[in-house]
């Protein structure tokens, strides 16, 4: 049986705007936040939980500028 990656649920205020994301733990050091805005899917990695979400809402923010 293989193992299910470790996920949550989490969410970002981008522009005033709730967004929910779901952050996965790929391996030990890399992380992935996946998540719509503007109903366009952003999907960004990160080296640590924190640094996934944070990449996702500046990449969100970016696209509603």
């Amino acid at each position: 049986m293989e193992e299910q990656p470790f996920s949550v649920k989490t969410i970002v205020v981008v522009w005033d705007k709730s967004c929910e994301i779901t952050v996965y733990q790929k391996s030990k050091t890399v992380w992935l936040a996946v998540g719509e805005y503007m109903e366009e899917q952003i999907e960004t990695k990160g080296s640590s939980q924190r640094d996934a979400v944070r990449r996702w809402r500046d990449g969100a923010r970016y696209k509603g500028n």
